[in-house]
């Protein structure tokens, strides 16, 4: 396997990582007390995450995020949803490789906004789920030596690499903060640690001699949808 190929499984990561903490303000109505005054909003987010450990930088296209807030309290507390992603790219002496990965909460969001002056902090926890790594599946013309005929090329199925419980081995946690500006622009930022990854077959290794570890940043822009 080519020693590029690891890039491509940190970028499908780096991708799901870098979205993954705008869930921190993703909550329906029915998660605050009754009777309490909650602002709801629907932003859409523009992320930037890096890597350390592999010194990569990635934006990943926008992302939809709901919130609410209790004006009582200041609560915040929800989840969301997010499309599986897949990325697909050359690889020098490999092809094309492509993996699907999706982000997986692990339990509520919880956070705190200050009304008096919207600063927000808040945690998001979810494990990075790689569903799928496989090769674009290649075809190839094969000619038997004792017959001078070409035979229809052969389809060589893709193998998923990872196997079908490739996951980290324990949930990401995400603390963020920043300033909550209702009806323009917020940014949110904050540093996390991505833990090592288990049960993802013969690559197992692989992931984990480029992803995990800390001194990882992420910002994010979010903009009223």
């Amino acid at each position: 396997m080519s020693k590029r190929t690891p890039r491509t499984l940190a970028a499908v990561v780096l991708t799901l990582t870098a979205l993954a903490p705008v869930t921190m303000l993703a909550s329906p109505a029915s998660a605050f007390p009754k009777g309490d005054p909650i602002y709801t909003f629907k932003y859409t987010v523009v992320a930037t995450t890096h890597i350390a450990k592999a010194n990569l930088t990635m934006s990943p296209p926008p992302g939809i995020f709901k919130g609410g807030i209790d004006l009582s309290t200041g609560q915040l507390q929800g989840s969301i949803a997010l499309p599986d992603t897949t990325f697909t790219q050359s690889e020098e002496g490999v092809g094309l490789v492509t993996a699907t990965a999706a982000i997986v909460q692990t339990k509520p969001v919880t956070g705190h906004v200050n009304i008096g002056t919207f600063k927000v902090t808040a945690t998001s926890t979810f494990n990075i789920h790689i569903i799928t790594m496989y090769l674009a599946t290649p075809t190839l013309p094969v000619t038997l030596p004792s017959l001078p005929v070409s035979l229809p090329p052969l389809t060589i199925p893709p193998v998923n690499l990872v196997g079908n419980s490739c996951s980290t081995a324990t949930p990401v946690s995400v603390t963020m903060s920043g300033t909550a500006h209702l009806g323009s622009a917020s940014t949110f930022k904050g540093t996390f640690t991505i833990p090592d990854f288990a049960n993802c077959e013969a690559l197992t290794s692989v992931l984990n001699e480029e992803i995990p570890g800390g001194g990882n940043t992420f910002s994010a822009t979010a903009k009223p949808s």
